[in-house]
This record gives C-alpha cells, sequence and structure tokens, in this order.
C-alpha cells in the first residue's frame, strides 16, 4: 500500500495527552515501556511510549470524524502498519485519501515530523454528505 502524492481529501490533527500511556494501561497492556522510564531508556527511547493500539484509535477516530461523519457502523475492517514509536503528549495529524470504499492513511508524529503509522480503512458505504 502507497501513500498517495496527491491532496489528502481530509486531515485532522489531534494531541495525546502526556499521562495517556498510563490510562491506557486500563487495556490490560501493562508492559512497562509504557510507563517505567528506566525500561524505556533500556530499550532505547527517552521516555515512555504510547501503546501502538492507542495510535491506531487516533487514527482511526479521525477517520469516523472526517470521513465517515461521525458513523462508527461505515467501518468494515481496518490494516495498519506501525512505523514508529509515539511519545505520550505528541500531536498527530491523520492524513487521508478516500479511493472508492477505502481510506488511505497516514498519521505523523507533528513535533518530529516523521509518519508513525499507515494503512487503510474500507468502509461498508459513503457517508450520504460526501
Amino acid at each position: 500500500m502507497k501513500i498517495p502524492k496527491t491532496q489528502p481529501s481530509a486531515v485532522f490533527e489531534d494531541c495525546t495527552q502526556p499521562p495517556q500511556a498510563l490510562l491506557y494501561r486500563l487495556s490490560g497492556d501493562y508492559n512497562p515501556l509504557h510507563s517505567d522510564p528506566m525500561i524505556a531508556k533500556v530499550a532505547g527511547f527517552s521516555r515512555p511510549i504510547l501503546h501502538g493500539l492507542c495510535t491506531l484509535g487516533f487514527a482511526v477516530r479521525a477517520i469516523i470524524k472526517c470521513i465517515c461523519r461521525g458513523d462508527p457502523d461505515m467501518v468494515k475492517s481496518i490494516f495498519a502498519r506501525f512505523l514508529l514509536h509515539v511519545y505520550p503528549g505528541e500531536a498527530l495529524i491523520t492524513e487521508m485519501w478516500l479511493e472508492g470504499l477505502r481510506v488511505i492513511y497516514q498519521v505523523k508524529a507533528k513535533e518530529r515530523n516523521r509518519a508513525v503509522l499507515s494503512g487503510y480503512v474500507d468502509l461498508h458505504r459513503l457517508a450520504a454528505s460526501l
């Protein structure tokens, strides 16, 4: 899957929160890489990183808001490729390209201008207002 060279159909920016990884532990992922600064440093990160599933949630939420006009039932399937870590507190910019019933997306960490996640979401249908 290639990211299109054209302008995105939609762009959405949202901010993760500094304590987000601690909150996300409620999903059942207690890996200390997300909460313990010493473990994160040993793993090569400057500080604890956000859960990949949380980053994916930001991307899919952006697609539901911008392309699906708030209707999560339009989502048929989700594919994601995790490219790079996200630090809690970073802003995420989700770029979306609508190609038929497929939304190709790329998420960038704004502060580092680096792609952290890419993939596509297949839809059951298009929103009436698109």
